[in-house]
């Protein structure tokens, strides 16, 4: 298997809707974490991230590219609408709206949301639900970051496959122009053993309202392959 290029692999109707998540990104304004996870966006507001990744399990290849766009918008009353563009947890195109309802935070800042995700993993119907949770970190010096954690089920309706995966993940913001991330990535794939890979990346403001994202990954348990993920993010 050589390079895997993201036409090949999406329809038509899903290119359009990446080359529209680009169009927004030239469009956008300033941002929080890679995606909002349990906060809700603020009404009339979003977010969108257009990535490229390149994974492989040796120098030599065979190597897999492919392309995601994610999107978000605040519809009020702690209601956020999206749409995640990519790659399921089997490693198949995926192309998923959903959305997601937000608590209110508890007094000690704990946020809590569920949500619910329709679409189509691996070229079947699919449902997505999850429940995420996060909290806004505080440190000596006045460091500002997040921890969230993000949890889903792919459910394939025409098989009845279903994949799980849940993300943890640390942000902290250096200032206006720079945020670090490590992200621990599990799941478990429908018929094989479960993963865990280590996502480290960071953001940098290259503009008023835009931010570079470069990062990897790197296998760590049921997963030998390693990458690298340049993208971008805005707000709107």
């Amino acid at each position: 298997m050589g390079v895997i290029n993201a036409s090949q692999r999406y329809p038509t109707p899903i290119r359009a809707l990446a080359r529209l998540g680009l169009a927004l990104c030239l469009i956008a304004g300033p941002i929080h974490p890679a995606s909002a996870g349990a906060w809700p966006r603020d009404k009339r507001s979003g977010f969108v991230s257009v990535a490229s990744r390149v994974s492989a399990t040796s120098w030599a290849g065979p190597h897999n590219v492919y392309s995601t766009v994610y999107l978000e918008y605040g519809l009020g009353r702690n209601l956020t609408a999206g749409v995640d563009i990519g790659h399921g947890i089997s490693g198949t195109g995926k192309a998923v709206f959903f959305l997601r309802k937000s608590l209110p935070p508890t007094p000690n800042g704990h946020i809590f949301a569920g949500e619910l995700g329709l679409g189509l993993i691996a070229g079947e119907p699919a449902i997505r639900p999850g429940l995420s949770y996060g909290k806004d970190l505080s440190r000596r010096g006045g460091r500002t970051g997040w921890l969230s954690l993000e949890t889903t089920a792919e459910i394939r309706l025409d098989s009845g496959q279903t994949d799980f995966k849940a993300d943890v993940t640390l942000g902290l913001n250096h200032g206006d122009r720079f945020k670090s991330m490590l992200q621990v990535q599990t799941g478990i794939r429908h018929g094989d053993p479960g993963f865990v890979r280590a996502a480290p990346s960071v953001a940098i403001k290259v503009g008023k309202k835009t931010h570079l994202e470069l990062g990897g990954t790197a296998g760590l348990i049921g997963d030998k392959s390693y990458g690298f993920k340049i993208g971008f993010w805005r707000s709107f």
